[in-house]
């Protein structure tokens, strides 16, 4: 049976018990029709009324609700009137709050009648203990009258959870069971401490109405606390940017499905999506354009999505899809097809089209996996084997997928890298431009992976900068390099050592504290220490970053920005900064003598570092050809395969002792000897 002829049968059955319930509330309603005193119930009423007008939104795995204020009120009105005045006064304000919201009417129905059966399920256990009329006459709460009023409301909060959770359940097609559990979690410490306010109104109302705007406070109070803690357990499991399940989320929700699907002998799909080139996005137009493009992202692929699946942001543009119950690999691939069918047409930002591509991996449970962190590995894997092969969806294939790691897998890795000792640096010398000689290295970090062998950077780091493990790494490198450093000196070779920082590292307030111990604790001079940050990031115009460069500056500590001329830095941040040097990037030096437009950028950057007072480092140099041209145009210093290749620390020395270490064009051996590299003052 379709899930929607379902769901209107199970409505029907609701409204027809509703209007039992509503019949048995006529029947056993006395002569007292608002109570012994109307004015407290129309009070009431009109608290409850303006409370379910401001409902504070909860989310779950599979579903979504409200929580309102008003059970305060509409258990208080069930315990002083009839239960006709109390369960109709409720049903109006319900239907009136669903008016204003604009719900579909088979909701405003199912609502209507749900909040209608679960009062009068509660106003028949009052009626079979004898309290429905204690209050209606003028009478006082006894000993007995508390544990029925506590036995009611369970009774009403129970009806209601499970005739919300089973609408929703035949609607998504999911397990009551697990709706029953999540949703029971979120709503019942709220409406606990809702339900509990209800007789305190009731006794102070019987004592003076004067007490009731005082309680009426403390239910604000109890209301706000309520929109905190939802707030912050959605945050908790919500990506703030695009309103998606997050990464812990995500994981709870595999794990239990996998776990249903192994009782029910069904199958679990994952699904990762991976954005191409989106890193483009962000260095072209910025991160807040970035932003905007994400989120538009997620709200196509919550489109192509099926209403029980769930769908995360797990990265920066990494996101993932729970499959629960899919067929077969085949049916999850159609899911991942469908997904990608959503960026054929360019997304529209203010004016200008951004096209996008995207990359899907699919693995399913249990054939690829068994838990969840092997299914999202495989289906990383699968991944990484449809950008490897540029097929754009791939289902994980045991034999040929098997030894692919993927970027999950990497950082899953590169965690225990660091502790293993897995990670080396190597050292690329750097030559002034005049002479051929040395004047430093810079610092690169590698990777020995035991299955994979070496990664290089640019694969891991964008990974680390992505996590925490920015931190120790950098932690790592800086220890290594400024260790060697030291080596360095004590033989007699004063060498500057540049290392690679990322922004993440700079919006650390103790990082200049950091850097100053690691110099002190190998009595390194900082003069002969570089950082070099890279430019294509606008982080660069944060006051904490601006404070650490500033911080490491007066430490001494030369400042390098890197991969000038690719990013969007303004000559605005070049004259602010604590800048020391820029590097050129490769893109633009490597292809100088046959791109003359090149030529012309590499000139602009060397006029405009010569005009701020900065040094300059031409990177990429592989070609003696090039090595001229920039010798012409003034740049300072270079490095590149031209003179030396990234070597491991022990062949540094033997290549500074090699009499023909470098080989350049004859006219740059005869120049001049070069000045040491200059700071601004």
């Amino acid at each position: 049976m379709p899930p929607r002829r379902r769901v209107l049968y199970y409505v029907g059955a609701v409204v027809a018990l509703a209007a039992a319930g509503l019949t048995y509330d006529s029947f056993s309603s006395g002569r007292y029709l608002f109570g012994h005193d109307p004015v407290a119930f129309w009070l009431f009423a009109a608290c409850a009324l303006l409370t379910e007008m401001l409902p504070l939104r909860w989310l779950a795995y599979e579903n979504s609700g409200e929580v309102t204020g008003s059970w305060t009120f509409v258990m208080a009105m069930l315990l002083i009137a009839s239960p006709i005045a109390a369960v109709g006064a409720t049903g109006i304000l319900f239907l009136l709050a669903d008016l204003r919201s604009a719900k579909s009417p088979i909701k405003l129905v199912f609502n209507v009648a749900d909040i209608v059966l679960s009062l009068s399920l509660g106003a028949v256990i009052l009626g079979l203990t004898g309290q429905a009329t204690q209050l209606q006459h003028g009478g006082q709460p006894d000993l007995v009258w508390f544990p029925v009023v506590a036995l009611a409301f369970a009774v009403v909060f129970a009806s209601n959870t499970l005739l919300t959770c089973g609408v929703i359940a035949l609607n998504a097609d999911v397990r009551l069971r697990s709706l029953l559990r999540d949703h029971g979690t979120d709503a019942l410490p709220t409406d606990g401490m809702l339900l509990a306010l209800a007789p305190i109104f009731v006794v102070a109302a019987q004592r003076s109405l004067l007490l009731v705007p005082p309680l009426l406070i403390t239910s604000a109070i109890v209301y706000r606390t309520a929109h905190l803690s939802l707030s912050r357990r959605h945050e908790a499991t919500h990506d703030l940017l695009t309103g998606l399940a997050n990464r812990r989320l995500f994981d709870q929700h595999l794990g239990s499905a996998i776990n249903s699907s192994e009782r029910r002998s069904e199958k679990v799909g994952v699904i990762l999506v991976d954005l191409d080139g989106f890193k483009a996005v962000n260095d072209n137009l910025g991160h807040q354009t970035g932003d905007q493009v994400l989120a538009e992202v997620a709200r196509r692929l919550t489109s192509a999505c099926r209403p029980r699946d769930l769908l995360a942001r797990i990265g920066g543009d990494e996101f993932a899809v729970v499959l629960p119950r899919i067929g077969s690999s085949d049916a999850a691939a159609e899911v991942a097809w469908r997904i990608l069918g959503t960026f054929d047409e360019p997304i529209d930002m203010e004016g200008f089209s951004v096209s996008l591509r995207a990359s899907a991996g699919v693995a399913v449970a249990p054939e690829h996996g068994a838990d969840a962190h092997r299914l999202l590995r495989r289906a990383d894997e699968a991944m990484y084997s449809a950008k490897s092969a540029k097929s754009r969806v791939h289902v994980f294939q045991p034999g040929r997928d098997s030894a692919a790691i993927g970027r999950l897998g990497l950082v899953t890795d590169l965690g225990r890298a660091i502790e293993a000792g897995e990670l080396f640096l190597e050292y690329q010398p750097q030559v002034t431009m005049e002479t051929g000689q040395p004047i430093g290295v810079e610092a690169l970090i590698r990777w020995r992976h035991p299955t994979i062998g070496v990664v290089p950077p640019g694969v891991f780091m964008p990974l680390a900068e992505q996590t925490e493990l920015i931190e120790p790494i950098t932690e790592l490198v800086l220890e290594e390099a400024v260790k060697q450093s030291a080596l360095w000196t004590a033989q007699g070779r004063r060498l500057l050592v540049a290392v690679n920082v990322s922004v993440r590292n700079l919006e650390n307030p103790r990082f200049p504290r950091l850097v100053q111990q690691i110099l002190a604790n190998q009595r390194v001079d900082p003069s002969t220490l570089i950082l070099e940050i890279t430019e294509n990031t606008s982080a660069l115009d944060s006051k904490t970053v601006r404070f650490v460069l500033q911080e490491v500056s007066e430490l001494g500590v030369a400042l390098s920005i890197d991969d000038f001329g690719t990013g969007y830095s303004s000559i605005i941040q070049l004259r602010d900064l604590p800048v020391h040097q820029i590097k050129v990037d490769r893109q633009f030096v490597a292809t100088m003598a046959d791109d003359g437009r090149n030529t012309l950028i590499v000139r602009a950057i060397l006029q405009l570092a010569d005009a701020l007072g900065l040094d300059t480092v031409a990177e990429g140099v592989e070609d003696e050809l090039v090595a001229s041209i920039l010798h012409d145009l003034g740049c300072r210093h270079a490095q590149g395969f031209l003179f030396a290749r990234p070597m491991a620390a022990a062949e540094v020395g033997p290549w500074l002792d090699r009499p023909s270490r470098w080989d350049l064009p004859m006219e740059l051996r005869q120049a001049p000897a070069a000045q040491p590299p200059y700071r601004r003052s």
